[in-house]
């Protein structure tokens, strides 16, 4: 069986689904069809659950940049999709307290949210299949062609004008044509994901940076306000390679912190912390979301990353615009400013003895560091505040 579109989008995540929905809402002119391997719309959730209040990040990033944000902000986040409110975020740094600064965002049900967005694309005459797992794509004449298993139809081709990968990092669209060089090791995080009850302040975010417990990363603890909470841990790649298994840290973070889990399994999930991939498409096939490295590499964040990315390529192929030119323009300068931020910080996320040596020549300037490039400052102040701190590791290093 041969199904034909004239945009296929692999994968129905926050990426896949927006781009969906805003390619039939803004007019698009064709057919839009999305398929995803999951078999149910839509779980099971590998992520924080974490997003930004309106007005959290307007301080911190450009002016472009913040107008495609509040968008997606705006138009998929109800208020039945938001679980709890956090006001403050505290920061532990190898087992103390450093700082509680003000860190307004909302915990969200991410399922129902993206169920919104998927029941807003097929009411305004989006095509959708779940349990439809792409294997292989390549390019067919003018266009592309992609075998697709399905778990209730067996297996079948897709023939499309138009190609997006939104499955993640490595897209099959990527692996199918070649399209980057893709990540190393140092570029990705292996992240842990669970449900847990623990004492903790229902409007309080606790972010641990121990090396530790999550050596390359982070771990993080947010309140869902029913006495329960997202938990998690961000193990870089490379340890994970020689031996350090994420679930061991998951665990070890579990029982330091109080933890108890409350599932069955733990999650796991590799996101790209190395900023956008060196190419973003090639001729009529695009990546965004994880896919194309959306992922902010200073906090773990991916749901609105991904969406500006699907927001950018909607604007360009519903308007005849050029995606690159305009993810240059809006969306990179802000990611090579936090791949910048997270390198001159690896030397302290990889060594607890580095960490605390840093924690002794200044609390005050490593928590506002950690604040600030937590909410992706582009401001010129923190730029000049982390090449100061590249300057305090390199003489600690020496120190050490």
């Amino acid at each position: 069986m041969v199904v034909k579109t004239d945009v296929l989008i692999i994968g129905g995540g926050p990426a896949g689904s927006y781009l969906a929905r805003y390619l039939v809402r803004n007019g698009f002119n064709g057919d839009v069809m999305l398929i995803d391997k999951k078999s149910v719309i839509y779980a099971p959730i590998i992520c924080g659950e974490l997003l930004p209040s309106e007005d959290l990040l307007k301080p911190w990033i450009n002016r472009d940049l913040y107008e495609v944000l509040l968008t997606t902000i705006r138009e998929t986040l109800r208020r039945e999709f938001i679980v709890n409110e956090i006001r403050w975020l505290r920061l532990v740094i190898n087992d103390r307290d450093i700082a509680k600064m003000p860190f307004r965002t909302y915990v969200i049900d991410k399922a129902a949210m993206i169920r919104g967005i998927i029941e807003d694309a097929i009411n305004w005459g989006a095509r959708v299949r779940f349990g439809a797992t792409a294997i292989r794509c390549a390019v067919k004449g003018d266009g592309y062609e992609c075998l697709v298993h399905d778990r209730y139809g067996g297996e079948y081709v897709i023939n499309a004008k138009a190609l997006i990968g939104a499955d993640a990092y490595p897209s099959i669209v990527d692996i199918s044509l070649g399209m980057t060089r893709g990540f190393g090791a140092e570029d990705l995080i292996i992240a842990t994901s669970a449900r847990a009850r623990g004492k903790y302040v229902d409007d309080e975010a606790v972010i641990v940076m121990d090396p530790g417990v999550a050596p390359g990363g982070f771990a993080w603890i947010f309140p869902r306000g029913d006495g329960t909470h997202n938990i998690g841990v961000g193990v870089r790649n490379n340890i994970a390679w020689r031996g350090g298994n994420p679930l061991n840290y998951h665990m070890l973070f579990v029982s330091k912190y109080g933890l108890e889990g409350i599932q069955k399994s733990v999650l796991m999930k590799t996101l790209p912390v190395g900023g956008l991939l060196n190419r973003y498409g090639i001729g009529n096939a695009y990546l965004i979301g994880d896919a194309v490295g959306s992922v902010i590499p200073t906090n773990g964040a991916g749901i609105n990353p991904a969406m500006i990315t699907a927001h950018l390529l909607g604007e360009s192929l519903v308007h005849g615009g050029n995606y690159s030119v305009l993810i240059d323009r809006v969306f990179k300068p802000l990611m090579d400013r936090m791949v910048m931020f997270r390198r001159i910080g690896d030397p302290l996320l990889m060594s607890r003895d580095a960490m605390e040596l840093a924690l002794r020549v200044s609390r005050g300037y490593m928590a506002s560091s950690i604040y600030e490039a937590t909410l992706s400052s582009m401001r010129i102040s923190t730029l000049i505040k982390f090449l100061i701190g590249n300057l305090l590791i390199r003489l600690i290093s020496g120190l050490a």
